[in-house]
């Protein structure tokens, strides 16, 4: 029993040499085949986590680079609003006071930085420098004299009580192309400390440093996460300790610093060596085979990674790059048509920021009436059916003014058909449609006093004759014929006459209702055109109101002026049920009005039937 318990004491004690001896043969042999294996692999490995790491610190200065241009764009729309922009030119010609400027200017940039939330002060300065207008919350040791670059934001500031501020510039010039002074604004830097704070790409004990295009200052977060401001030299020697990734800006010189611990790089790379280290003490003598054929699809994919995330972000930019450069404005929404994001050119031809558009619905941008929504309902129609629509609609700009688009939208949809986005793109037709307006007025209208024609005013008298058939209510045409014009044209000139007409149509206009007609047929002729008629006697009473505002005296060029006018009556339907008998008919009371010794009225009356 004894010798059996020793033997078996043995067997175990050789089973135990002989698994040591395995494993030592083991743990040797995965020394050896890792020392062939592992350097290399840790060195690809860390070069592939480094260059992941650089990708997303090109990514995060990507979106820095965004904000600080969207910092830019706010800039350049302050120096581009047109009626400051003309007052300020006043002054450079010296037509205005700079106390007056002042007043004019201030409230009005102030207004505009309401609508900016990231806006915290600016300077507008004149052509010389001198300091117009100072709002909101300014550096101290920033003054009037100081003419920082145009363009792309130059410059941090440290406010005594902790907040920091970005400095953008842009000059203001007139369509002449001269300089009429310059914008410096000062953004809160918020937007940017949120994006250095966010470090979950690079590890907690990353630190981002933003470094301004002087290369002496960079604005990052402290370790209690207070804001610091540093002057360094660019060329300083960082800690030997860490690895810094370096990212440039889009094509500005501003620079994103991201410092990481080396020693994490070199974990990383470890925990990736960690299976195959394992793998190869497992199976000893196929360790290597093993470790080789594992790293050979890990490191694959990896690099695979990378490349496709590096061409995803290089679309993305040229995509951004052409959405935000574009001259047509665009505009992304989603199915139910709330704008996602729009293009500067957008914004600028409304008058909006492209911020404030941001989760709008389109329909609020629109311009209603009977018109557009009969277009919209069928637009939208189109759209459903067809994927894309293409017409005319007309956009309130933020400063009341109507602009006239031709509109394209097409839908986006994915595999399945279903709409994901919409984009809008349209071009501004509101100078061509205002022309095309132009024309059809001088078709229509007098050119000397504005009033309708003879076209639009038989255009009218029928539609009027129609509408007083269906309410058998009396219309009334009145002939006017001023009495004694051409003695004014004799004595004071044509140019005076000219002036006496336009007096004469301003007069009879504010004696007339609103829903009634004056036109004018040449020379001294007038016809008005009255509906909804009761009585004869309402006419009448309009003629005699007529006459007695026309020979009330007129000043003319300082000289008074005395004049008459005959005025001829024809009742709808009395004396015709057509536009041509109903303007003969009141012509030829006009005449009668005239004989009987002018300055007077007359209704029409058929003439007398010859006697047999």
């Amino acid at each position: 029993m004894t010798t059996a318990s020793s033997s078996t004491r043995y067997i175990r004690r050789l089973h135990l040499r002989i698994r040591s001896l395995a494993a030592l043969g083991i743990l040797t042999t995965a020394l050896l085949a890792g020392l062939v294996t592992a350097l290399p692999f840790y060195h690809a490995a860390r070069s592939s986590i480094e260059h992941i790491s650089q990708l997303g610190a090109n990514a995060q200065a990507e979106a820095l680079h965004h904000q600080l241009k969207r910092y830019q764009d706010i800039t350049r729309q302050l120096t581009g609003r047109t009626e400051i922009r003309r007052r300020l030119a006043a002054y450079a010609r010296g037509e205005v006071s700079r106390d007056a400027l002042s007043a004019f200017t201030t409230p009005r940039l102030a207004d505009a930085m309401a609508q900016a939330p990231d806006m915290a002060g600016l300077i507008r300065q004149g052509p010389d420098g001198e300091l117009i207008s100072r709002i909101g919350k300014v550096p101290d040791d920033v003054t009037p004299s100081h003419t920082p670059q145009d363009g792309y934001p130059c410059r941090l500031y440290l406010l005594a009580q902790g907040d920091v501020l970005v400095q953008s510039c842009s000059s203001i010039v007139s369509p002449e192309g001269e300089r009429l002074g310059r914008d410096i604004v000062f953004f809160q830097a918020e937007p940017l400390l949120a994006l250095l704070a966010d470090t979950q790409r690079f590890g907690e004990d990353a630190r981002m440093r933003l470094r301004t295009a002087s290369g002496q200052q960079e604005l990052t977060l402290g370790p209690q996460g207070r804001v610091v401001e540093r002057v360094d030299s660019p060329q300083r020697r960082e800690e030997t300790l860490h690895v810094t990734l370096n990212a440039p800006l889009g094509e500005q010189d501003w620079q994103l610093l991201v410092t990481i611990p080396s020693q994490r790089f070199r974990n990383e790379a470890l925990q990736l060596l960690l299976w195959p280290a394992l793998a190869i003490l497992l199976l000893a003598l196929t360790g290597s085979w093993i470790v080789s054929r594992a790293l050979q699809p890990l490191l694959a994919r990896v690099d695979r990674q990378a490349h496709e995330l590096e061409s995803s972000q290089q679309k993305l930019r040229l995509a951004a790059s052409v959405f935000r450069s574009a001259h047509e404005a665009i505009a992304i929404t989603s199915p139910s048509h709330t704008i996602i994001d729009a293009n500067p050119a957008f914004a600028s031809h409304l008058g909006y920021s492209a911020q404030a558009l941001i989760g709008r619905p389109m329909k609020a941008l629109l311009a209603w009436n009977t018109d557009s929504l009969a277009r919209l309902k069928h637009g939208l129609q189109q759209l459903e059916q067809n994927g894309s629509w293409q017409g005319e609609v007309r956009y309130r700009c933020a400063n009341g003014d109507t602009l006239v688009a031709l509109q394209t939208v097409s839908a986006v949809r994915n595999g399945n058909g279903e709409t994901l986005r919409y984009i809008h793109i349209f071009n501004d037709v509101t100078e061509q449609r205002a022309a095309e307006e132009m024309v059809r007025h001088q078709a229509l209208h007098d050119e000397l006093t504005g009033l309708p024609n003879r076209a639009q005013l038989e255009h009218h008298l029928d539609r009027a004759i129609r509408q007083s058939s269906l309410t058998n209510r009396l219309l009334a045409v009145f002939f006017m014929d001023l009495d004694h014009f051409k003695a004014v044209n004799d004595t004071l000139g044509h140019q005076a006459g000219d002036t006496l007409l336009q007096a004469v149509s301003a007069r009879l206009l504010a004696n007339l209702r609103a829903e009634d007609m004056l036109a004018r047929l040449g020379g001294d002729e007038f016809v008005i055109v009255v509906d909804s008629l009761h009585a004869a006697d309402n006419a009448t009473r309009v003629a005699a109101n007529v006459v007695e505002a026309l020979t009330t005296p007129f000043t003319i060029n300082g000289t008074p002026v005395t004049i008459g006018v005959s005025v001829g009556i024809a009742l709808y339907p009395n004396d015709g049920n057509t536009s041509e008998t109903l303007l003969q008919a009141a012509d030829a009371a006009m005449y009668r009005a005239k004989a009987a010794g002018r300055n007077t009225w007359c209704l029409y009356s058929p003439p007398a039937l010859p006697k047999t």
